[in-house]
């Protein structure tokens, strides 16, 4: 072997055990995020997503309540590839969406990582930055009721990584880009639509996007119905002129870190100050459309397409600046500095995970885990799942999911088994799709004052909608028989 051929085998071998590396440091990284900020299985948006995957694999789930989330998940390939992985390996549900939601933060920081390479020359602020994002997994959006990413599996996750692949494509100056886009969108398409804002402004010139954008007012698509505006309104998020003050410290904190970091690299060849500087222009361009959409008339059907959801990417991309910006000016290969600054970031993200978001659940749900050893209401309906006929129809109080110690575990994402359409998170749907909404509204009015409800409003709901169980409080003196009860709830037949 020549000197020149033994040199190349050399740095190819070096190359390949740099990758290896890389690999497993995020591969450690993504099991700390999930020992940081939980795990958990069928809550929260997961009543959309869980259900959706199991009908893919059982037609026959859900006959009398699908249209809640097909709609929704109708215009995604999520649910269809994790679908198709389990009928490909035979997993049951709760491993498959756990194995997803592993891969799915891997990609997140693997993607991460990309953007900081392109980002910082010194390796440590390309891991600083890294890190930076997995200790901040769950910080809050703004007023967008968003987190970077979710404690469960959420396609927002993996469009995320499509879109920071994107990212980095463009400061590569790559076509690539555009199908990292198109797989973001088939994801997820709003959050793409969010993140291709941002894209736009770093691949061309600020002008021509604030043009395009400048066309939006003229796009009139038809109008809701009663139902729906009363949908819209008990949703304040929507509205960013309703926020709270401390929400807006979420645009206003991530404007000026910008603003100081552009400031910080102002000379310097490294792309971080043009970045900067780039954000704050698209994340400024989305605020006001957000704004706009919120207090235009003729535009009131974008309005549960949350413009203020091109926040997510901003504040995603200001805590990777930040940290790497933090690696290279103050970390550097101090140990201690490393353990100074991320442990008590880790444990301000871990306590309101344990005990203020999911206090009467595991802080993680492993897979194969009997429900019964973690949260009351989740036992129930495994139950339900395993002791009733698979076209049961069930009632629940409309807003069961805010009950103490519920922790938004999802009926129909658990028990498999239709239900009316609650409050809490059905009206999410609905605020997408107008058509839902005198259903929805007309469901949740049968069952005001459920706490009081006897035998009789029982078999008034069965008259009228057919339902044939009930899963009601353990306080709830419901006059019905319950084969099933716990501390928490029973799960009663309605004669």
């Amino acid at each position: 072997m020549t000197l020149r051929g033994s040199r190349r085998y050399t740095l190819a071998a070096v190359n390949v055990s740099a990758k290896l590396r890389d690999a497993l440091l995020l591969l450690t990284l993504t099991f700390a995020a999930v020992a940081v900020h939980g795990y958990h299985y069928g809550v929260q948006d997961q009543f959309l997503y869980v259900p959706a995957i199991k009908q893919h694999l059982d037609a026959g789930l859900y006959p009398r309540d699908a249209s809640f989330f097909q709609v929704h998940t109708q215009a995604m390939l999520f649910d269809d590839l994790v679908a198709l992985s389990m009928r490909a390996s035979g997993l049951p549900a709760d491993w498959a969406v756990f194995l997803w939601h592993l891969l799915s933060l891997y990609l997140l920081l693997f993607a991460c990582l990309r953007v900081s390479q392109r980002c910082f020359k010194d390796r440590r602020a390309q891991w600083a930055a890294t890190v930076s994002v997995a200790v901040m997994l769950t910080l809050e959006v703004a007023g967008t009721l968003l987190f970077l990413a979710d404690e469960y599996l959420h396609p927002r996750t993996l469009a995320t990584a499509a879109l920071l692949l994107a990212l980095a494509a463009v400061l590569d100056r790559s076509w690539v880009a555009l199908p990292w886009l198109g797989l973001a969108a088939l994801i997820h398409p709003t959050m793409a639509a969010a993140g291709a804002l941002h894209l736009a402004f770093l691949a061309w010139r600020p002008r021509w996007v604030a043009l395009a954008a400048g066309l939006l007012p003229l796009v009139i698509l038809g109008g809701g119905n009663e139902a729906w505006r009363e949908v819209l309104a008990t949703r304040w998020y929507l509205f960013p002129l309703g926020w709270p003050w401390y929400a807006w410290l979420g645009v206003a904190l991530p404007m000026g870190l910008l603003a100081w970091f552009a400031r910080l690299e102002r000379g310097r060849s490294g792309p971080v100050s043009h970045i900067s500087r780039r954000l704050m222009c698209s994340g400024l361009l989305g605020v006001v459309a957000g704004i706009t959409v919120s207090v235009t008339p003729g535009l009131e059907r974008l309005i549960p397409a949350e413009p203020m959801r091109t926040l997510h990417l901003f504040t995603l991309m200001t805590v990777l600046l930040g940290g790497g910006l933090l690696g290279e000016r103050f970390l550097r290969d101090r140990a201690a500095r490393w353990a100074l600054v991320f442990i008590p970031l880790c444990a301000a993200m871990f306590l309101p995970q344990k005990f203020y978001l999911y206090p009467s659940s595991p802080h993680i749900e492993w897979p194969g885990r009997p429900p019964a050893a973690g949260n009351d209401w989740a036992a129930a309906f495994d139950w339900v799942r395993l002791n009733t006929p698979r076209d049961a129809f069930f009632a629940l109080g409309p807003r069961y999911q805010e009950a103490d110690g519920e922790d938004f575990h999802s009926f129909r994402a658990l028990a498999e088994r239709s239900a009316l359409a609650d409050y809490s998170k059905d009206r999410g749907v609905v605020a997408n799709w107008p058509e839902l909404a005198p259903v929805w509204r007309e469901q949740v009015r049968d069952r005001e004052g459920w706490e009081k409800f006897r035998a009789g409003d029982f078999a008034r709901l069965k008259e009228k909608y057919g339902v044939t169980w009930a899963v009601v409080e353990a306080s709830h003196d419901a006059g019905l028989e319950c084969p099933y009860r716990n501390d928490a709830v029973r799960v009663c037949r309605i004669p």
